[in-house]
């Protein structure tokens, strides 16, 4: 087991979704089997974004490109010596025992970016915990924390004007040269153009059959559009920085609406499915990410029996907005006043050394990344 039988990093009352300018908080438990010598206990808070995809070369070579973004780097010590001290320093003795050390960092007011999780890039808040033993290898542990948009009064005042947008008709002729058939039409037009996560998408509109195939069913989907730009610096005698961009798509909500037979007609209306509701996104053009930009469109798809050619579909550009509310629906006071000048972020850490009975702070997970993007694809 070793001489650490515990290090973990935990949230005040598992809150780990936060909005710009609030406090993250919570606790680093140490609990050690005997004591151990320590450079330092180290906490960094880090809100980056990064764009990364390969091509293929003209000669067969990998190209790179690749972009980052650093909304924040911020590192308290929360024992023993600064990282950039410690080589100059003895090493601290961190008593046996559990120990319990309070943090609590304030994010910065504006221009933080919604987390996002996406084919080649993502938007990420994470916590390094790291303990600094002499002639060993770094112990490191990490957790992350959602960071969610803030509603502000342009987004509030879009949704309130918000309108259907123009009926959208497509149609098609299914069947061969040797088969006569009539056309399959549809008309499609959502309640509205923004929507926020938690809406209800109500789809309207028509599939008129007068061909002689049925038409299955229909399939609505939200499709997220995600645009990533890179950068590739040039290895010729002159170097220079070539930018260029990769689109990735995405279903992150779909609903199957009935069909109909040949020579019917269906109206789209909720007890038929014609309802699909928005999943906890992130919003239309992820703003103040500058790498990495966010669309949205409403795709509906009638599938007609047999193996036949067409291309029956309607493709309807929508917004999706920020939370209407905080999650927690709570107001949550900033950890200090701000400074007078500009300055790093304000943090606050407690006592160096608490310990207390293992029953009183409950452990938190390890990061599972595989489990953070499914919360954050929403799916």
């Amino acid at each position: 087991m070793g001489k650490i039988k515990q290090f973990t990093i935990a949230f005040e009352d598992g809150k780990d979704v936060f909005e710009a300018g609030e406090c993250v908080k919570g606790h680093v438990v140490v609990e050690l089997a005997e004591d151990v010598k320590m450079r330092g206990l180290w906490l960094l808070f880090h809100g980056q974004s990064e764009v990364e995809w390969r091509e293929h070369g003209s000669d067969d070579s990998s190209v790179t490109y690749k972009s980052v973004e650093t909304y924040f780097k911020h590192e308290v010590t929360l024992f023993g010596t600064a990282r950039e001290q410690s080589s100059q320093g003895d090493a601290a003795v961190l008593p046996m025992g559990r120990h319990v050390f309070p943090f609590q960092y304030q994010l910065p007011a504006e221009e933080l970016p919604c987390s996002f999780e996406g084919e080649h890039g993502y938007v990420r808040y994470i916590i390094t915990a790291t303990i600094d033993r002499p002639w060993k290898l770094y112990r490191t542990m990490k957790t992350s924390f959602t960071v969610l948009e803030k509603e502000d009064e342009n987004s509030r005042e879009d949704f309130i004007r918000t309108h259907p947008p123009d009926l959208c008709r497509a149609t098609t002729t299914p069947g061969c040269l040797c088969c006569e058939s009539g056309p399959v039409e549809l008309q499609v037009q959502p309640d509205r153009t923004i929507y926020r996560p938690g809406d209800v998408i109500v789809i309207r509109g028509t599939v008129t059959n007068n061909s002689n195939v049925d038409v299955t069913s229909v399939e609505a989907r939200l499709v997220q559009i995600a645009t990533f730009h890179g950068d590739h610096e040039t290895t010729a005698v002159f170097s220079r920085i070539k930018t260029k961009t990769k689109e990735a798509k995405k279903v992150v909500q779909q609903v199957q609406i009935c069909g109909c037979k040949r020579g019917e007609s269906l109206t789209f209306s909720v007890d038929k499915g014609a309802a699909l509701r928005v999943p906890p996104i992130p919003p239309s053009a992820l703003r103040f990410c500058r790498i990495i930009d966010l669309e949205y469109r409403l795709d509906v798809v009638p599938y007609l029996e047999g193996a036949y050619s067409y291309d029956l579909k309607t493709q309807i550009p929508v917004k999706i907005g920020p939370y209407r509310r905080h999650p927690h629906n709570s107001a949550h006071p900033p950890c200090a006043a701000p400074p007078a000048a500009p300055g790093p972020p304000v943090y606050t850490i407690g006592p160096a050394v608490i310990t207390q009975p293992t029953s009183v702070v409950p452990s938190a997970p390890d990061l599972d990344l595989r489990e953070y993007n499914l919360v954050m694809d929403g799916l």
